[in-house]
Parts: C-alpha cells; sequence; structure tokens
C-alpha cells in the first residue's frame, strides 16, 4: 500500500510539473482563450492637407461591428435582429456568426446611428470598435491624384497608395479579461499597447486653386464639346505644383458624380453635360503628341546651337518636300519671309522644319532629353510614363519630331519644358509633396530635387520675347491678362483614328506659358482633349482664367513692361494675321473670369473664327486637310504604355 502511494504521488508530482512548469505556456492560452480577449487597436492613417494645412483627405474614428461566434447563443435570431440595422442579409449574419473563429467582422464603419441602434440591441457575442474610415472634406476635389484608400486603410491608387507606409499607422492592442457572459470585467484589462497614427503628408496643392482650375476646365470641356482635359499650374521657381485639374465626360448611360456643377450655354444645344473627375492622373499616365507646343523646344535649342538668331529670316513656301513627305502650314498661303519671331507667333510648320534641318537630328534629340521628355519625372507617381520618343528615324522624322509629331509625352512633362524657359533655361523637377508631419507634430521638408540648365537665360530671354509675340498678336491673343503680359504658346493636334490615320475635324487644343512674363511667377499648361475646336478658342482662354485666378491668389502684382530681349523683332499685325495663322476667339462660356475671381478678362483683339484662320501649325488655327500634310496629330493611348500610330509621311505638320 505504501509503495501503491508513492507511486500515485510520483504520477501526481510529474503530471503538476508538466503542467505547471513544461507545458505552461500551452495551458496559460487555453484558459486564456476563455477569459482573455484581445482587441486590436488600429492607428490611425495621416491627414493629406494642401500647402496652406487645408484637409484634402482625412481619417475619422468610426464603429465597426463584429462578433465571437463563440458567444452567440441564438445564430438565426440574432441575424435576423441585425439584418435591418445593417441593411445585410440575415442569411450572409447567420453564416458569418456560425463559423469556427472567435472574431468576424459584420459591418466595417458604419454611421454613429446604426452603431447605437446596434448596441440597443444587447446582442449575446455581438460587439463594436473604433476603426478609422478616411474621408475627403473637399469632396473629389483633385481625386485623380490623391487616389482611393480601401476599406483595411490601405492604399490602392495615387498618392494614398505612393505614401502608403508613410500614412499608415502602426496598430496597438489591448488585452482584457471577460466573464462567462461574454461582457468585459471592470479593471480587467491586462496589457495595453497604444497605437500610433501615421504621418501627414503636406502637398504643394493650393485647394482654392486647384477648386477654380478644375471649374475652369470643365467649362472648357463642356464649352468645347471635347471628351476630356487637364489643367496645370506650377510655382515658376521651386517648380511646386499649386493645381493639377483631370477631367472627362462621362460615357452615356454611366452614371457619375459630378466634379462640380456646370452651367453654360451648350455648343450642342442638348441637355447641359457635366464633366466627372478623371479615373487616374492622366496628367502623369497618358501620353499624347504635343504638337505645336514642341516647337518651343525645337527653336530655343537652335538658338543655343547658334545655328539662328531670333532676326533671321526665312523663306516660308506654301508647301514644303522632305524626303517622301510634303509639309505645309495651316492654310494655303503664298511665299512669306519671316523671321523666327513670325515663325513661331504664325507657329509655322515649314519655317519650323527649316530651323530644324540646320539644327540635326542629334541636337534636337538632345535637347528634347535635356527638357525631361522621354523620361519619369522627380514625381515617381505610381504609373507614371516616361512618354515615347523614336526608336527608328525615318527620312521625314526631321520634319514631323520638330514640330510635335512622332514623339508622346505627358502634360506634366510640357509644364516642366515651358517652367524650363520661364525659369531663365534651367530646368527644375516638377515637386507634389512638401513635407511629411510626424505624430509628434514635427514637420520634415522633402528636399528639392536636383535642377540643371538647359539653355543659356540669353536664349530663355529671347525665347519669352517671341512667346510674348505668340499672345500680344499671334496665335494665342486669348491668353491676353492685360496689365500683365504672357508668353505663351498655343497647339492643335489631330486625334488618332483606332485603326490608323486621323480623324479628321477631332483635335486635341493645348496652351502652355507663363506670366508675368517680366517675373514669371506661375507657369500653366492647359490640354483639352478631342474637340473640334482648337488651341486659340479652347485651351489658351481657359489658361488665362486659371493663371488670373492664381496671380490674384498669390498677390503676384503685374510688371512693368520690359523692351524685347536684344535682337529680337517684333511680330507685326501683317506677318501675324495676314498670311499667316490667325487667332480664334475664346469659345462661348471661356471669355469671363472664374467664379471667385474679382478680375475681368482682358478681351483680346478682333480675331476671325477658327474655321477661317490661315496659316500656322495647327496650333491656333484650323490644321491643314487634304492628301498632303495636316496639322499635328495628337495620341492618347488609354494607359501609358498603349501604342500609338506611327506617323506616315502624308501625315506630319
Amino acid at each position: 500500500m505504501l509503495l501503491m502511494t508513492g507511486v500515485a504521488f510520483l504520477v501526481i508530482a510529474v503530471k503538476l510539473v508538466s503542467i505547471q512548469g513544461i507545458n505552461s505556456r500551452v495551458y496559460l492560452a487555453s484558459g486564456g482563450s476563455e477569459w482573455e480577449q484581445t482587441v486590436i487597436l488600429p492607428g490611425e492613417r495621416g491627414a493629406i492637407l494642401d500647402r496652406n494645412g487645408y484637409e484634402l483627405a482625412m481619417s475619422i474614428p468610426q464603429t465597426t461591428i463584429y462578433a465571437d461566434p463563440r458567444q452567440v447563443a441564438d445564430p438565426a435570431g440574432e441575424a435576423a435582429k441585425l439584418a435591418p440595422v445593417l441593411s445585410l442579409p440575415a442569411a450572409t449574419l447567420q453564416q458569418e456568426m456560425t463559423g469556427r473563429t472567435t472574431f468576424v467582422y459584420l459591418a466595417r464603419t458604419v454611421p454613429d446611428a446604426e452603431a447605437k441602434r446596434v448596441a440597443a440591441l444587447h446582442l449575446a457575442g455581438v460587439y463594436s470598435l473604433s476603426e478609422p474610415k478616411r474621408f475627403y472634406p473637399a469632396g473629389q476635389l483633385a481625386a485623380p491624384l490623391l487616389g482611393t484608400v480601401g476599406v483595411d486603410d490601405t492604399g490602392l491608387s495615387g498618392l494614398e497608395y505612393e505614401y502608403n507606409t508613410v500614412l499608415t499607422g502602426r496598430n496597438g492592442k489591448e488585452v482584457a479579461q471577460i466573464d462567462p457572459r461574454g461582457q468585459l470585467v471592470p479593471g480587467g484589462v491586462q496589457a495595453y499597447e497604444a497605437p500610433v497614427p501615421g504621418q501627414d503628408l503636406v502637398l504643394t496643392l493650393d485647394e482654392p486653386l486647384q477648386y477654380q482650375a478644375e471649374q475652369a476646365l470643365a467649362q472648357a470641356l463642356v464649352a468645347a464639346n471635347a471628351k476630356r482635359g487637364i489643367a496645370l499650374l506650377m510655382d515658376t521657381k521651386t517648380g511646386d505644383i499649386l493645381a493639377d485639374a483631370e477631367l472627362s465626360i462621362p460615357q452615356t448611360g454611366i452614371p457619375q458624380t459630378p466634379a462640380l456643377p456646370i452651367s453654360i450655354p451648350s455648343p450642342t444645344g442638348g441637355p447641359q453635360v457635366q464633366p466627372v473627375e478623371s479615373p487616374t492622373a492622366t496628367s502623369l499616365t497618358d501620353v499624347y503628341e504635343p504638337g505645336s507646343v514642341n516647337k518651343l523646344i525645337t527653336i530655343s535649342a537652335s538658338l543655343q546651337q547658334g545655328v539662328i538668331q531670333p532676326s533671321d529670316v526665312f523663306t516660308i513656301p506654301n508647301t514644303y518636300q522632305v524626303s517622301n513627305g510634303v509639309f505645309h502650314d495651316a492654310e494655303s498661303h503664298a511665299t512669306e519671309h519671316w523671321t523666327v519671331t513670325d515663325i513661331l507667333a504664325n507657329s509655322s510648320n515649314v519655317g519650323t522644319i527649316q530651323i530644324a534641318q540646320r539644327l540635326g537630328r542629334t541636337q534636337l534629340m538632345r535637347y528634347i532629353a535635356s527638357y525631361g521628355l522621354g523620361a519619369e519625372t522627380a514625381l515617381r507617381f505610381p504609373g507614371e510614363s516616361a512618354g515615347l520618343l523614336p526608336t527608328y528615324w525615318s527620312g521625314t522624322s526631321i520634319a514631323t519630331v520638330p514640330i510635335g509629331q512622332g514623339i508622346a509625352v505627358t502634360a506634366i512633362q510640357m509644364l516642366a519644358a515651358y517652367n524650363t524657359i520661364a525659369n531663365g533655361g534651367v530646368y527644375v523637377p516638377p515637386r507634389l509633396v512638401n513635407a511629411t508631419i510626424d505624430s509628434r507634430g514635427q514637420e520634415h521638408v522633402i528636399p528639392f530635387g536636383p535642377s540643371h540648365r538647359v539653355v543659356s537665360e540669353t536664349v530663355a530671354h529671347e525665347m519669352t520675347s517671341m512667346l510674348n509675340e505668340v499672345v500680344r498678336v499671334g496665335t494665342g491673343t486669348a491668353a491676353n491678362l492685360d496689365p500683365y503680359t504672357v508668353a505663351g504658346k498655343t497647339g492643335t493636334a489631330q486625334v488618332p483614328a483606332p485603326n490608323g490615320g486621323y480623324f479628321n475635324g477631332r483635335f486635341v487644343a493645348s496652351f502652355g506659358g507663363y506670366a508675368p512674363s517680366e517675373k514669371p511667377q506661375i507657369t500653366g499648361m492647359v490640354v483639352v482633349d478631342d474637340t473640334a475646336d482648337y488651341g486659340a478658342a479652347a485651351s489658351a482662354p481657359t489658361f488665362a482664367r486659371i493663371v488670373r485666378a492664381a496671380l490674384q491668389e498669390l498677390d503676384i502684382p503685374p510688371m512693368p513692361k520690359e523692351p524685347p530681349a536684344p535682337g529680337v523683332p517684333l511680330a507685326t499685325t501683317a506677318s501675324a494675321t495676314g498670311a499667316g495663322e490667325v487667332a480664334g476667339a475664346p469659345l462661348p462660356g471661356l471669355d469671363a473670369p472664374v467664379s471667385g475671381s474679382s478680375a475681368t478678362a482682358a478681351a483680346p483683339p478682333p480675331a476671325t473664327s477658327p474655321t477661317t484662320a490661315a496659316s500656322g501649325s495647327g496650333s491656333g488655327g484650323s490644321p491643314a486637310s487634304g492628301p498632303t500634310v495636316p496639322s499635328t496629330p495628337y495620341v492618347t493611348p488609354t494607359t501609358s504604355t498603349g501604342v500609338y500610330p506611327s506617323p506616315s509621311s502624308s501625315t506630319s505638320g
């Protein structure tokens, strides 16, 4: 008996050692699962602010309903009570509450009213926790840039995706005791780890300017009966993007929330169409053939290389043959004798091609790269395109590339190119994020990217004088902002057909420029895509509207007028509006300032309608048509990797 008793005690002792020593953690975990509950405390996602501190995106705690199926006594009955409150099928809720798990979401981030109704039901095993939900106080403003956030507070697109690791907070947790009925035991918190919020992101965008840019662009799309458009504003010195409006016209039959209400005379006389935010940041992700705005690069490069002087006179015939291609301006004209200023003011294809032949292929491509074309910007935006440069150089390439055909760019790239001239010949990388603010409230400024000189200050000054003439008497008179002086250039290109070639009568209208031209502060680019109108009529007045608003918002005064750069002749009224291309008047609805601006838009000089515009590249007047080479075509692939039609010898300009 003593021996048996000793063996029994030995067995018990071994078992106790096993339970309380060797396998203690297993038994503690098993017991803890019965009387402890771990609740994840989400770290709040950082806000996205504009340059003035206005919140464009923010996270607000909302109530999430969850269940512990082990504690749900009557899944069918509780599901029937929850279904009408949460607007969910009772069968789905019942299935969730009968699973073999200790935690299941029933409804994420529900409104406060619904959360209170759920709490009033006092259902066993049904609980709530606080979880952040993303809100956009400015509505859809700048939505393509900001992007979206998923239900798990993870960035899915745009800046929300690019800076997800910066914005995402670190979760905390709370381990508490619960009684047999599943209720928290007062004072029974076993462990607590506080959540850490994510960092705030401070953008360079200016919320009021962003709104005014979207309003002006929406009006332009309606007035021009266009399909989509882009309007950009940049701080000339810093490269900060102050506004990036990207809108499109929704497809028929697909209901979408309008970007903002627009009411102007409809060009078709039908119901008022309402533009919506584009699905992606097209200014960075979509490419197109730039057309005549690209002549800025060709002419400035030629001046820098010394192959031309602003006062050089070129003989401009009605047609001009290069290899097996015949090129001409927008309208037939007698042989002209134009200076470089006249060529730019008239946006002459023939004159620009002659200049490019002096420059040569190697130097042209070198300057195209130096201006930032063919490479992603410093923004490194998700899905950003580097653009497309020609991989094959045909006999007509020396004619097509200089006038903006056979290459594809993003709107941001062309904005940066014009900003290079505005900034005295120095390329400044675009900038969209100014700083981050950590959980302690300390600001960390994002360093500026490296800049580089493209052309000399002298050449930039000469280009500014000639671009002034484009707006004063040339194709860009609708961009006039008197008493401010504007330097800029129009562009019009044909829209490619899906099976090759280009649509007749459908264009992309653009305008790039800066103001005040004596001391540039604001650089802008407007692209109105797939319209029957031209840069002079659709984009130039839209540029004037958003730039005037920016000049007023930033309290930038007009500058004393300066004489043209030494050696730069002015464009005369005869040379700018005679045989050459003439500017079209602003479209109805685009000849007044945007709301919120007290300025009165300056009336442009009298001009003929676009349908009677004379010669040029198609930048402000009607692109050429017929069997010979028309105006520069324009391409907008659906993605940055899309394929655009190859230029042929019969479609160039």
